[in-house]
């Protein structure tokens, strides 16, 4: 009898000592989950934080070119008004002093006897015509010069639009491939059947806005810089995309604005070039 006690006895304290080990080994697994868990939450955020900083740093840099850039067109823009305005004025004052200078004439001409003033008016004539036709001559040469520098202003500024045109017009193709992919990934989410692949469709999704919030920051941007150089943009038309059903998503962030997705219109009316 005691010795069926002592086998029981023995028997129990395996037993305990097994369940020990088991429940000893699940929560260090517990443990380790949870500190890979941790360490994954803390990349994925140190990459966001990294990303939104670069994204940051990008857009201030580029709306600085812009600005500096604007800069030069304004400064070269009022350069050729000053020299239009006194060239101007001074073909303007010539043509006044030749013209008092000739009536100056033709009064003292008159005065004297009348076999005498055409052999003065004339020559002064002769010389009057040909001087105003030197000064319309210079005058026109002036002027196609003039021509020819805002040609060359206004070729440069539309290539400027066109590239401005063309970079907008990406970041809004681009932004509707992003927002297509997450919807994408967000309808394959809400038919996930394991954690696994929930856990693989979330960072995807993650990533994707992330991707959004930076081509949205560089639309922004790059609109700001069309606003600045007067450029005209046409109403985009409404896109219809298929409804998804989405379930409750704890972990995901509502997606980021992706700005207004508008096409350019290069022809406009307020560029300070297109008179010249």
């Amino acid at each position: 009898m005691n010795s069926e006690n002592s086998a029981l006895t023995a028997l129990s304290e395996l037993r305990n000592l097994e369940a020990n080990r088991v429940a000893s080994e699940e929560s260090d697994r517990a443990s380790k989950e949870a500190a890979e868990r941790n360490a994954r939450e803390d990349a994925d955020r140190r990459a966001r934080e990294e990303a939104e900083r670069i994204a940051r740093a990008q857009a201030e840099e580029y709306a600085r070119m812009q600005a500096e850039h604007e800069a030069r067109e304004r400064e070269e823009r009022m350069r050729i008004n000053e020299a239009e305005v006194r060239a101007r004025a001074e073909q303007e004052g010539r043509l006044r002093e030749e013209q008092m200078r000739l009536d100056a004439q033709m009064k003292l001409a008159e005065k004297k006897a009348k076999p005498k003033w055409p052999l003065l008016v004339v020559p002064v004539l002769i010389a009057g015509l040909g001087f105003a036709g030197y000064m319309a001559y210079r005058s026109s040469q002036e002027a196609d010069l003039r021509a020819a520098e805002a040609k060359t202003q206004q070729e440069a500024h539309d290539a400027q639009i066109a590239a401005l045109t063309e970079q907008m017009n990406k970041l809004s193709d681009e932004q509707g491939k992003l927002e297509n992919s997450k919807a994408d990934v967000e309808k394959r989410l809400s038919e996930a059947s394991n954690e696994a692949e929930r856990a693989k469709l979330l960072a995807e999704k993650q990533e994707l806005e992330l991707q959004i919030a930076r081509n949205a920051e560089a639309q922004v941007a790059a609109e700001q810089t069309a606003d600045a150089e007067g450029v005209k943009r046409d109403k985009p038309k409404k896109k219809t995309t298929p409804s998804t059903t989405k379930k409750p998503d704890d972990s995901s962030t509502p997606p980021p604005s992706s700005g207004r997705k508008e096409k350019i219109n290069v022809n406009d009316g307020n560029d300070p070039l297109s008179g010249l």
